[in-house]
C-alpha cells in the first residue's frame, strides 16, 4: 500500500512539474519594429515558464490588446495596443490580478 501511494505521489508530482515547464506560445508575438504602441508592465509572481500562458490569454481578452507576451524570467508583460484603441492601464492590472500575479509599474 505504501509503495502504491508513493508511486501515485511521484506520478502526480511529475505531472505538476511538467505542466509548470510547459511553454504555451499560442499567442501572437508583439511586433518590435513597427510604429505600433507597445507597453511594458512589471509582473510579480511568475516563477516558471508555464506561468505566463494564462496571463497572456487573460490580457488578450482586453479588446484594445492586439498581442501580449509575458516573460517570467524578466518579470515583464509586453503588450501591443490595437491601432486606434484606447487601452486603460487599470484593465491590464486587473487581468494580471485575475491571473493571480501582482502588477507592478508600467515601464513603457
Amino acid at each position: 500500500m505504501k509503495r502504491t501511494l508513493f508511486n501515485f505521489t511521484l506520478v502526480l508530482a511529475t505531472l505538476l512539474f511538467a505542466g509548470c515547464a510547459t511553454v504555451d506560445r499560442s499567442t501572437s508575438a508583439v511586433p518590435r519594429d513597427t510604429d505600433q504602441e507597445v507597453r511594458i508592465y512589471e509582473v510579480f509572481g511568475m516563477d516558471c515558464p508555464g506561468c505566463h500562458g494564462g496571463l497572456e490569454k487573460l490580457v488578450l481578452r482586453i479588446p484594445a490588446v492586439q498581442a501580449a507576451e509575458a516573460n517570467w524570467e524578466q518579470k515583464k508583460l509586453t503588450i501591443a495596443v490595437r491601432p486606434g484603441a484606447d487601452l486603460d492601464d487599470a484593465d491590464v492590472h486587473e487581468a494580471i490580478r485575475q491571473a493571480n500575479f501582482t502588477p507592478g509599474e508600467r515601464l513603457q
